[in-house]
């Protein structure tokens, strides 16, 4: 406990300051490569805190050239820190309504330019998701969890069909991430943070074949499948 006292207590100091730098310069740095280091340094700041390794395979598959999609599972809170810091392409999040209402960090993750979705309210969801596909026509390349929450046991979740939508709507790939080992850093409604090792799989482009009702569930089950054969086994989840 004393150890997931000190890492929260760090936790909460990191996302104040560089939370507060965030706000700071997306006024100030048109580039926006200052906000992009702050996050990064908040990210790995927590991982070193808490004693969490990352290890990645498949980067070949990012490209900086044109913006993609970015689908990953997601088993614990520790998944974003470990995108944040080891993703070396910019991106934005799609994020659910309720972090925008943190102080300080909720204004942070606006100002960076997550796309706030309102999972209750289906029209307020779907302008968010023509807003994320126009953002990734622009240019912006997006990360999306397509189980839409976390899992309570580190076990895949089915898939919603949004990665469908944004691949369709931008023309752009669908890249799929695969996370392991998050689930044992910090469980889903546990406060108790382990060290331990995180493992990102980065796969292959995949892109949508047509509009119809068939292919976009056989493109969805596809993506969810890559997703679960790239994870790597670890303790504690059956996968």
């Amino acid at each position: 406990m004393i150890r997931s006292f000190w890492v929260w207590s760090a936790g909460v100091f990191l996302t104040l300051v560089c939370g507060a730098f965030v706000i700071l310069f997306s006024f100030l740095d048109p580039t926006r490569r200052i906000i992009y280091f702050f996050a990064k340094l908040w990210a790995r700041g927590i991982l070193l805190a808490a004693g969490v390794k990352v290890q990645v395979q498949g980067l070949e598959n990012l490209t900086s050239d044109s913006s993609q999609i970015l689908a990953s599972n997601h088993q614990g809170f520790f998944d974003i820190f470990a995108l944040f810091a080891c993703i070396p392409i910019r991106f934005g999040w799609i994020t659910k309504k309720e972090l925008f209402r943190i102080p300080i960090f909720g204004y942070a993750m606006k100002r960076f330019g997550n796309i706030r979705i309102d999972r209750s309210n289906k029209e307020n969801a779907r302008e968010g998701m023509q807003l994320a596909a126009r953002k990734i026509r622009e240019g912006q390349s997006i990360i999306i969890f397509p189980e839409g929450t976390r899992s309570l046991d580190g076990r895949l979740l089915p898939f919603k069909k949004g990665c469908f939508y944004l691949a369709e709507a931008s023309g752009k790939p669908v890249v799929p991430i695969s996370i392991s080992g998050s689930f044992n850093i910090m469980p889903k409604r546990s406060f108790r943070v382990n060290p331990g090792t995180i493992h990102l799989v980065i796969g292959k482009p995949m892109r949508v074949q047509g509009a119809h009702e068939n292919n976009r569930n056989a493109f969805t089950e596809q993506l969810r499948q890559t997703i679960l054969e790239n994870q790597v086994p670890t303790s504690g989840v059956r996968h």
